[in-house]
């Protein structure tokens, strides 16, 4: 709490209280102001700076605040260099990976949990079925995700595997809980997908997965393991 407190409002309380201060002792030197003046108008004068500043986004940088959020939730976070604004990758418990990146400084900040791809074992399993018995698997995982109301990629499990996603606008007034809410929001919905390709491990043959999953019963969403 005491760093937040520090990055969040230390720059604008030492801006505001330098400006409030050299108004407040020209006024008094050229007797424009008497003393109990000048401290009724440097307090409206400081609130007036410091909420100018708010409103205008003077203050940390979206990258500086985002970084901060992320090693305020205990898991492993490291800096990836690359042509982004900023990108951070979070590496949770359990060895799941989430990257957070804002491509530009007015772009929204992107939350992605990507290339989920299935074992040797659960693709073999999925080559085995029919076209009709993979469209109902691939519904079965669509559905789940859309209830879970998480973005993704094409639903393969070849290639780059799937990617899970969110975009967040970070405004001045955003928090830190809820921006790490978003991000273990996407982190929840990637352990969700790994369970649902985990139904083919359940089911050696072609035709007991066939039972499985035309079934379509939902899975509830996993809880977080942290």
């Amino acid at each position: 709490m005491l760093k937040k407190f520090f990055h969040e409002y230390l720059f604008k309380l030492v801006v505001a209280v330098a400006v409030t201060s050299t108004v407040a002792i020209f006024a008094l030197i050229n007797r424009l102001w008497t003393w109990p003046n000048a401290v009724v108008g440097g307090i409206l004068l400081l609130c007036g700076i410091i909420y100018l500043m708010d409103r205008l986004g003077v203050g940390p940088s979206s990258k500086s605040r985002v970084r901060d959020w992320l090693d305020g939730s205990g898991y492993s976070i490291r800096t990836i260099h690359d042509s982004n604004e900023f990108h951070f990758v979070m590496t949770d418990n359990v060895g799941l990976t989430t990257s957070i990146l804002q491509a530009g400084s007015h772009a929204p900040i992107s939350i992605i949990s990507a290339k989920h791809l299935p074992t040797p074992k659960q693709l073999a399993a999925f080559n085995s079925l029919d076209k009709l018995q993979q469209d109902r698997f691939w519904k079965n995982i669509r559905l789940e995700l859309l209830r879970y109301r998480i973005a993704f990629s094409n639903l393969t499990l070849e290639g780059e595997g799937v990617a899970l996603s969110d975009d967040v606008m970070v405004g001045r007034t955003f928090t830190g809980t809820e921006f790490l809410q978003r991000v273990l929001f996407v982190r929840s919905g990637a352990r969700l997908y790994q369970e649902l390709l985990r139904e083919l491990d359940a089911v050696p043959q072609a035709a007991s997965v066939a039972v499985g999953i035309s079934s379509n019963q939902p899975i509830n969403p996993p809880a977080s393991t942290r």
